[in-house]
């Protein structure tokens, strides 16, 4: 049979049609890296697992896939300035230029447009006393986070830019969550910040765009490495039920939520002597806290990951977030310092998979088998440097984690992410209504922090797992 080679050098004398054949039987034999490389060629490349998904379920929820941020810049804005690097930062990512096109076989493409269209509209509130230009905002905050954005069209991103006072202005973003995830925010503003300073022309390509990482997931999802890893991993998690769906489905529900310094910090403290970081040792305490309301001696919980698990990565825009199942054995009634290692092991273990899609893994129509998901947030934190500027960020509006995070959200319960800052460790919790309730949720953050007070006060003593 002849080698990649023969075949090369055969294609000139082949029509079209076999030439392209020839092309397939080539890149076939090709092994697909374990880590994304730029793709070969610029033409459309199917869309993600996750972008697959959103875009479904934004045919019958429009909106649902819009996320917001926005920024409060304070000092003599350069309006010019503003739009080239806004413009700038478009061009540089791929990501920012996506849209989703049907194929002749009605199966969606990425298609990346080569010139980047800038959609901001102004307002200008000086003319209002300072509680209603501050309420307008708010509104316009509000506006934001609804506004219908389209992976079909193109449309993923619109900016308003308001102006509050003489030299004050807040910028809002609006995105498509199938192009953009937590991770980039911090790339935006820092490459925000780098085309106000410098201009667009310094704000190059990166190594890796967007595109890239989706035509090497669908090449390594269909070749024998991603076939053997989701093989093993579906093996991990065969003996666990999947997650009830509740019978009126699902319907969002958001609360803040606190975890109480005192037993938390000593039981951080007791993790750390363990080698176990804040998120292993919390997560620990979360899985005492599930398996005793399911009287199960195994529980799994779903964590969102960054998924950018190859360096290149990390300077692109896109939607890399995946989730992680976690595994966690509490059988035999461990002690909580034996927890604490059997959550290393397992989280370990979990984030080594994170390239394998949450919905390829459970996309067989059935719920995962986990309703709770949890994260310790650690987005690195981006200093803006605008000249005679004072930037600062507005709270934005309760996210969508559930619809993104989870394959079928009428089976979660909730999703409970925290951030530690300014000495305390809060954040937000969504929840499904038809699921829980906000004491539900408060009771998981309760159940943590008497968890870590009774393995504080008796590291070596067996947990109790059982219902009680």
């Amino acid at each position: 049979m002849a080698g990649p080679a023969g075949l090369e050098g055969a294609l000139a004398a082949l029509p079209e049609a076999k030439r392209e054949l020839a092309r397939l039987m080539m890149a076939a034999r090709r092994p697909v890296p374990a880590h994304p490389a730029p793709r070969s060629g610029a033409g459309p490349v199917p869309p993600t697992a996750l972008q697959t998904r959103l875009w479904r379920r934004e045919r019958t929820h429009p909106a649902v896939a819009t996320g917001s941020h926005a920024l409060r810049l304070t000092g003599p804005l350069d309006l010019r300035r503003l739009d080239e690097a806004l413009t700038g930062v478009l061009r540089r990512h791929e990501a920012l230029r996506t849209r989703l096109v049907r194929s002749t076989a009605d199966q969606p493409r990425l298609h990346v447009d080569e010139e980047p269209v800038l959609r901001l509209t102004r307002a200008d509130l000086t003319g209002f006393a300072p509680q209603a230009a501050a309420e307008r905002t708010a509104l316009q905050l509000r506006e934001s986070a609804s506004t219908v954005l389209d992976l079909e069209t193109g449309r993923t991103s619109a900016f308003r830019l308001l102006r509050t006072a003489p030299d004050e202005h807040v910028l809002i973003l609006a995105s498509h969550l199938a192009v953009f995830d937590g991770w980039s925010s911090g790339v935006f503003l820092a490459d925000l910040a780098a085309g106000y300073r410098e201009g667009p022309e310094a704000l190059t390509p990166p190594e890796l765009q967007f595109p890239d990482y989706a035509d090497w997931q669908h090449r390594w999802l269909a070749g024998p490495d991603g076939t053997a890893e989701l093989a093993r991993r579906r093996a991990v998690f065969a003996a666990d039920p999947p997650a009830p769906r509740a019978p009126g489905g699902f319907e969002r529900g958001h609360l803040p939520v606190r975890l109480a310094r005192g037993p938390v910090d000593a039981g951080l403290e007791l993790g750390a002597a363990e080698g176990a970081t804040p998120f292993m040792t919390l997560l620990a305490a979360l899985a005492v806290v599930l398996a005793r309301r399911d009287g199960r001696t195994s529980v799994v919980i779903g964590t969102p990951a960054a998924g950018r698990f190859a360096a290149p990565l990390e300077g692109a825009v896109g939607q890399y977030t995946t989730v992680v199942p976690i595994r966690l054995d509490l059988a035999g009634g461990p002690a909580f310092r034996e927890l604490l290692h059997r959550t290393r092991t397992a989280v370990a273990e979990a984030l080594a998979h994170q390239r394998l899609p949450v919905d390829v893994l459970f996309g067989d129509g059935t719920p995962p088998p986990y309703n709770v998901l949890f994260a310790l947030h650690n987005y690195p934190a981006v200093p803006l440097d605008l000249p005679g500027i004072e930037v600062g960020q507005l709270p934005g509006p309760p996210a969508r984690h559930l619809e993104l995070y989870s394959p079928d959200p009428a089976a979660a319960l909730a999703c409970v992410g925290l951030v530690e800052r300014d000495g305390e460790i809060g954040g937000t919790a969504e929840y499904n209504r038809h699921a829980a309730t906000p004491e539900d949720v408060r009771g998981l953050l309760t159940g943590i922090e008497e968890v870590l007070d009774r393995a504080v006060a008796a590291p070596g003593s067996p947990l109790v797992t059982a219902r009680h």
